[in-house]
């Protein structure tokens, strides 16, 4: 059994310091085996204690089942993923964002914004409905985009991707991923869309939100995906580390050949370096300088990060998959001790796995 007592102590230093009220972490090992650990509580005030069922708000790691699903959907309908987004979306049609292949969008190289506030324009009580809908997907459609190869991060680049994924499959984006990722994987993972009044004892809460008037909790953080709804290509989904980690299981599984799911060809094709920047369809590579997957995993790792404070990197070459979760961002998102965190943590992990493994016979 691998010792994460390093890391154990990193996450309990980090709550005491106010880094974040608690957190979760999942590892499979070289063996296929998972480890697991929760610390802290849900938040500041009322010490419940975070375990390892204790469901938090997964925010871009949304973007990761959205990519999946797109590919597997577009394979089957033998959709080019060159073509442009107002194939598919006919709204985007006489907007910079039409333009814009959908692969661009997936690999965040349609040139769009990283983010805006276009939930502004929108009453926090009407969010969800299809005034606030058609309000902000227009908005989004129209946001002027850098010049042609433009490698800019892009949430909205992915608002539009789930858009037109709903399009593609002609069914409702929860039922696609759920269908497309969630399911054939058996992952304790889904949306919570606003209002549906489901607000357990196991659930982080994360920011107190000013447009929203209070702390949220049972619903997404992002505020452009709630005003869209809750379910959305580029936020809303809520799991665990444990569920988080399942994931990259899976993708490292397909990797090395597991053709269940997944297609190990396209998954390849997912992670292959692209020119112009660390990011790849839905994944993304270690950044240079200092990663957030820290400096033990190798060259080839993938993964992706959540603004709440959360994280899925995979070394395929090592068979190692580490899900980090939190909710960094209650009560305010202005506290970035994550970011020291996150290395920190991944180089516990790997060191404590290579003790273990020079330990075997």
């Amino acid at each position: 059994m691998t010792s994460l007592d390093a890391a154990r102590a990193l996450l309990a230093d980090a709550v005491a310091r106010g880094v974040t009220p608690g957190a979760q972490l999942s590892v499979r090992d070289p063996s296929g085996a998972v480890h697991a650990l929760a610390v802290g509580s849900l938040d500041y005030t009322h010490g419940a204690p975070v375990h390892r069922g204790t469901v938090y708000d997964l925010a871009s790691l949304t973007k990761v089942f959205t990519a999946l699903a797109f590919v597997r959907v577009a394979d089957r309908a033998r959709f080019d993923l060159a073509r442009p987004l107002h194939d598919l979306l006919p709204l985007t049609r006489d907007t910079p964002a039409g333009e814009a292949a959908v692969l661009d969008l997936l690999t965040h190289r349609a040139g769009l914004l990283h983010w805006a506030p276009f939930y502004q324009s929108v009453r926090a009580d009407r969010a969800g409905t299809r005034e606030a809908r058609a309000a902000v997907l227009d908005a989004v459609a129209r946001t002027a985009r850098g010049p042609e190869g433009t490698v800019r991060y892009s949430d909205l680049g992915y608002i539009l991707a789930g858009e037109a994924l709903t399009a593609l499959a002609a069914e409702a984006l929860d039922r696609v991923i759920d269908r497309e990722v969630i399911a054939p994987l058996g992952l304790a993972v889904g949306y919570r869309a606003p209002g549906d009044g489901s607000v357990p004892n196991d659930l982080a809460p994360t920011e107190d939100c000013p447009w929203r008037g209070r702390v949220v909790r049972g619903t997404v953080h992002d505020e452009n995906a709630h005003a869209l709804g809750g379910i959305c290509g580029h936020a809303g989904l809520f799991g665990t580390a444990d569920a988080v980690c399942a994931l990259g299981d899976a993708a490292l599984r397909c990797l090395d050949g597991d053709d269940r799911w997944f297609a190990p060809e396209r998954m390849r094709w997912m992670i292959a370096p692209r020119p112009g920047g660390a990011h790849r369809v839905g994944w993304d590579a270690r950044s240079e300088g200092t990663p957030s997957s820290g400096t033990r995993m190798g060259p080839r790792t993938f993964g992706h990060l959540g603004f709440t404070g959360t994280s899925l990197w995979c070394d395929p070459d090592a068979g190692v998959a580490v899900a980090l979760v939190t909710n960094r961002v209650h009560p305010t998102r202005e506290n970035h001790g994550i970011r020291a965190l996150r290395p920190a943590v991944h180089d516990a992990v790997i060191d404590a796995l290579a003790m273990e493994y020079r330990r075997a016979p």
